[in-house]
């Protein structure tokens, strides 16, 4: 099932959830010290591909490039949005086998633990 119309979409949603993230003054300051990055691979859209890096308190996302992140995930669209919604964790979705990872399970882990603060974006991003 297609969650998003096109990549522009999924590019769309992805950047008003860094936008948010960049106005939580709680989570930048948990991320004073970070340098890590996470790519997100869409696998059924076309160009679905993001890189979200969190570094020193600031968090930047671009489109593509994700295979160059300190993780990498690869999901559907579907997953994705379960995810993202909280309906669904990425370490239920991993060991399910919907969710690969490439780099360091610890590092993807930690990662996890800022999906909590991209819900509410996420969803206000799906609903605009």
């Amino acid at each position: 099932m297609a969650v998003f119309a096109d990549r522009e979409e999924f590019v769309r949603v992805m950047d008003k959830v860094v936008a948010g993230l960049n106005e939580n003054e709680q989570l930048k300051a948990r991320l004073k010290s970070a340098n890590v990055s996470m790519g997100i691979i869409v696998s059924d859209l076309e160009g679905g591909e993001y890189l979200m890096s969190f570094k020193e308190g600031q968090i930047t996302g671009t489109p593509g490039g994700a295979a160059s992140g300190t993780i990498t995930v690869t999901m559907t669209q579907e997953v994705l949005d379960r995810i993202f919604s909280g309906k669904s964790s990425g370490e239920s979705e991993y060991f399910a086998g919907k969710l690969r990872l490439r780099g360091d399970e610890w590092t993807a882990e930690s990662l996890a633990s800022y999906v909590y603060y991209m819900v509410p974006l996420y969803k206000a991003a799906r609903e605009a």
